[in-house]
């Protein structure tokens, strides 16, 4: 008897119940791996299509930039578990537990703790700097490190300051385990999201609203009001003497922004509105960002194409 025979002879003898639980599974595997590889192929494409934007040329919208990551002004940030500066951070805690579960032995660590920074640091090329929104980004940082201790706030020590048979060392017998990963300044930095400029003569003024606020004001001292637009003394504005007074608004309007009342414009890459689009932030260069996507598209593929001709095969079998 030939091996296929053998597979076939096997499938059509399996328990019902037994064959169509790990048939559903395996279709389920095979369709989730597939729709994992769909999903690098369309970011790894909308890369490839995208052009690579300077800070100072960059035009509004959807587009990516290639820079370092500096820190902006203020406070700095520090990961919460090494205490390290950086631009941004992602951690946690877990805690080794026995399993609950009846029938079930051994343990398992159990997340007690954990957390992403939220705070916008600086994406910095040759031509100028843009404030990155991390919220809702899919980040791949370049420093991901895990060690352990005995309490819940790690001690002093950390995995850079050691050799690796002292951190291999103090992973026995300790009851937490920390995850921590960290974009540090100065680290090289490929973004793609939505480009806006904020304020400054980048944007264009609402002239209107400001207009009308000014005549709401106007209007508010009615005593200053007729007193430098009521041409005729009668008591009230009529409509020739409220042209004029809006006349005078935009002036002092047009005044204002000429010397320089708008704020000073400010980049921001941040989450496009069009959730369909990615957003993602990744330490290194996009080149290096497109390989691991293509490894990550080979090997999903690898598993989800024999896996679903597998399935496949062992239900036709399995029906025949």
């Amino acid at each position: 008897m030939s091996s296929v025979e053998r597979m076939v002879a096997l499938v059509r003898a399996s328990q019902p119940d037994t064959f169509w639980s790990i048939a559903v599974v395996a279709l389920l595997l095979a369709l989730a791996a597939a729709a994992g590889a769909f999903v690098y192929l369309r970011r790894k494409r909308l890369m490839e299509d995208t052009p690579t934007a300077k800070v100072r040329s960059a035009a509004q919208g959807y587009l990516e930039l290639e820079g370092r990551a500096e820190l902006m002004d203020g406070d700095p940030i520090h990961a919460p578990l090494s205490m390290r500066r950086c631009a941004w951070y992602a951690y946690k805690v877990e805690h080794r537990e026995r399993r609950q579960a009846s029938g079930q032995r051994g343990r398992h660590w159990a997340t007690i703790e954990r957390g992403t920074s939220e705070h916008l640091f600086h994406l910095v090329d040759d031509t100028g700097r843009c404030a990155i929104d991390p919220d809702g980004a899919t980040v791949r940082p370049r420093r991901r490190h895990a060690w352990y201790g005995a309490t819940r706030i790690p001690g002093r020590f950390h995995p850079d300051d050691g050799v690796w048979w002292a951190r291999a060392l103090g992973m026995l017998g300790q009851p937490y385990r920390y995850t921590e990963s960290r974009i540090e300044p100065g680290d090289p930095i490929y973004a793609i999201g939505e480009f806006i400029t904020h304020g400054g003569a980048a944007v264009p003024a609402d002239d209107g609203a400001a207009i009308a606020e000014r005549l709401r004001e106007w209007k508010r001292d009615q005593t200053g009001l007729l007193a430098r637009f009521d041409a005729d003394g009668d008591g009230r504005i009529d409509v020739k003497e409220w042209e004029a007074a809006r006349a005078a608004a935009a002036r002092e309007v047009a005044a204002e922004q000429d010397h320089g009342g708008a704020p000073p414009p400010v980049d921001v890459l941040a989450r496009p509105r069009d959730r369909r689009r990615p957003f993602i932030i990744a330490a290194g260069s996009e080149q290096a960002l497109l390989a691991r996507y293509r490894l990550a598209i080979g090997a999903l593929l690898a598993l989800a194409l024999p896996l679903l001709s597998a399935s496949l095969w062992a239900i036709a079998v399995r029906l025949s």
